[in-house]
């Protein structure tokens, strides 16, 4: 039985996954070159310092140091997220349904820390989750399960016991490796892709979330 719900944060509760990609197209551009679509799907959910070491290699700069380009990265993603995004349709009314079932709630994100704080006080989230971790002090970001163990173990639930909310395929297979289960959100341009087929739950928008879905998958 569900006893823990885990949430992502970049594009399942803030829609700030195309401002990350306008940030990393701003700085990367100006060192070397921009990445392109593909890239940022292949990217996507992976920790910050992992995606810099990554374009590095690809493309690589001069004066390389991934301090000062993730300092320039997560200033501008912190700058346009408070500008231009909003809290996706249905965040709050999937809180309100999990608090009436009495489940500990926890967030689970690759960004650092210190934004997903940032962040969720500027939304006025962050008194809704009892535990939130970060994948920056994880030996390896999402699609490895670690943020997703530390979660669960921190809200003191077995991890089979949780049920995890994501929206990309690498946070799917991270859920999926803590033998989670997991209700995906795929952005608009990827729903139909199979590979999300794997989810036990698969949404366009938390606000399709239902009582009769949740005694399905709770079982």
């Amino acid at each position: 039985m569900i006893a823990a719900v885990i949430y992502d944060m970049d594009g399942l509760i803030v829609d700030s996954e195309p401002w990350w990609r306008v940030a990393e197209s701003n700085v990367f551009g100006r060192l070397s070159k921009a990445p392109s679509e593909a890239d940022f799907e292949m990217m996507m959910g992976r920790q910050i310092k992992e995606v810099i070491l990554h374009w590095h290699s690809v493309a690589p700069w001069e004066n390389f140091s991934v301090e000062e380009t993730q300092k320039e990265i997560l200033t501008e993603v912190a700058r346009l997220v408070k500008k231009n995004a909003s809290l996706l349709p249905g965040v709050m009314e999937s809180l309100e349904f999990f608090k009436k079932k009495n489940l500990a709630i926890g967030l689970a994100s690759s960004s650092p820390l210190h934004l997903i704080r940032d962040l969720m006080q500027h939304f006025s989230l962050l008194k809704q989750f009892s535990v939130i971790c970060s994948a920056e002090s994880e030996s390896h970001g999402k699609p490895h399960p670690a943020v997703f163990i530390k979660a669960a173990k921190e809200l003191g639930v077995d991890a089979q016991n949780c049920l995890v909310l994501e929206d990309s395929f690498n946070g799917l297979i991270s859920a999926k490796a803590a033998q989670m289960k997991c209700i995906v959100v795929p952005e608009k341009g990827s729903f139909h892709q199979t590979r999300f087929d794997i989810a036990d739950l698969k949404l366009s928008s938390l606000k399709e979330f239902s009582e009769e879905m949740w005694h399905s998958i709770n079982r």
